[in-house]
């Protein structure tokens, strides 16, 4: 006959084995509501920007989208139409062209823009601000006086001045942004790597004659990927409106096929009277607004959990 099992046995075994994945996420999105709420907006917008339109492979459609229309379907029968339910839930705008369609179609490239262009500047962050951190001296000093230079430049202005000599298009504004991204993400990189140097555990690598190599990729790289997360997720969102600020302006990423926000809302202020039509420019204007909070949200609830000295707290969101 089995012996029985006590409580006092059960207990650390359950204990030992811990709480699974989506217990631990349970958890924070209980604990972090709106990071929780951030995080559900921006996989609306993934999945926009995946199976909202076609996906093709030379040429033929193998998975179709679920947008209610093509994003340059005109009807002039049917332009200006205020929201209606299911036809045109955001309205249509000056050539009948279904406004909720155009804002799934203009979610490909915001995200393409957003994580490309973020991955790419934080990338080149990180590895000039651990250039400079770890090599400190002339190195250091050279590398931060570029830095504050390219910071003391106005980044609208320029981004549309190298915009408009190097051409309108989807690689150009992820080069633009990604050269603006880069000085501040280096500079934030730098300062952790700095006080992440003075831990006793670096210092017990070089006593046993460890090289920079090895220092930096065993010891200081893994402990400066939480702060690198939460840039990351927060700078997506300011990507984003900044690609939405050169589209309004006519020189981003913009084509017939793929709309983006801020081109919509550009045509939106060219109709004028918006007070006739208000859904012209409240669709893309809520759409690029919800997409920026969703992600700063995002950032505080990630700072939250991954940094210690928040952990348990009830600080941020």
């Amino acid at each position: 006959m089995a012996a029985a099992v006590t409580t006092d046995e059960v207990i650390p075994l359950v204990e030992a084995s811990g709480p699974s994945w989506y217990r631990t996420w349970g958890r924070h999105a209980r604990n972090k509501p709106l990071g929780a709420i951030g995080a559900v907006f921006i996989f609306i917008l993934v999945i926009a920007a995946i199976f909202g339109q076609d996906i093709s492979i030379g040429g033929e459609t193998i998975i179709p989208g679920f947008s209610p229309y093509p994003a340059s379907e005109t009807n002039v029968i049917n332009k200006l139409a205020a929201p209606t339910f299911p036809e045109h839930i955001a309205g249509t705008d000056s050539l009948g062209r279904d406004l909720f369609s155009r804002i799934i179609y203009g979610a490909r490239p915001a995200i393409i823009i957003g994580i490309v262009a973020t991955g790419l500047g934080i990338l080149g962050g990180l590895i000039i601000g651990m250039i400079s951190a770890y090599a400190g001296g002339v190195t250091d000093l050279l590398l931060q006086r570029i830095s504050d230079a390219f910071q003391a430049l106005p980044p609208l202005l320029l981004m549309m001045t190298l915009v408009t000599v190097l051409t309108p298009s989807m690689t150009t504004v992820i080069l633009v942004i990604v050269i603006f991204l880069i000085p501040g993400t280096q500079r934030v990189v730098r300062g952790t790597v700095f006080s992440t140097m003075e831990n006793t555990y670096v210092e017990a690598a070089r006593t046993i004659g460890a090289g920079p190599g090895r220092i930096i990729t065993r010891h200081i790289l893994p402990n400066i990927m939480a702060p690198i997360l939460v840039i990351a997720s927060v700078t997506i969102g300011g990507t984003i409106l900044a690609e939405a600020a050169l589209s309004f302006l006519g020189l981003g990423a913009n084509s017939a096929q793929n709309p983006t926000w801020g081109f919509v809302l550009f045509e939106a202020t060219q109709r004028g009277n918006l007070d006739r039509w208000p859904w012209l420019a409240l669709t893309p204007g809520a759409a690029i607004t919800l997409i920026v909070l969703a992600f700063n949200l995002l950032g505080d609830a990630l700072r939250d959990i991954l940094d210690p000295r928040l952990r348990g707290t009830g600080a941020g969101a």
